[in-house]
């Protein structure tokens, strides 16, 4: 059973995420964020993770639609 991401959870964490400078940090922080809330680890690499809030927000509740 996978968790349902909401709206307001993806875009605090889009928001904290795209706040780290180093793209490569980008990533290993939103694991650590994810795994925090009970989520499953991504497995994106760093220039594939997107770099627009919304779009990334969007990313996320698309991973993460539930079930």
């Amino acid at each position: 059973m996978s968790k349902r991401m909401s709206k307001t959870l993806a875009a605090e964490l889009a928001e904290r995420t795209l706040a780290i400078v180093n793209p490569s940090n980008r990533t290993i922080a939103l694991n650590e964020a994810l795994k925090r809330r009970g989520f499953e680890p991504v497995r994106i690499a760093a220039a594939e993770l997107p770099t627009d809030k919304a779009a990334l927000a969007l990313w996320l509740m698309a991973r993460f639609p539930g079930e």
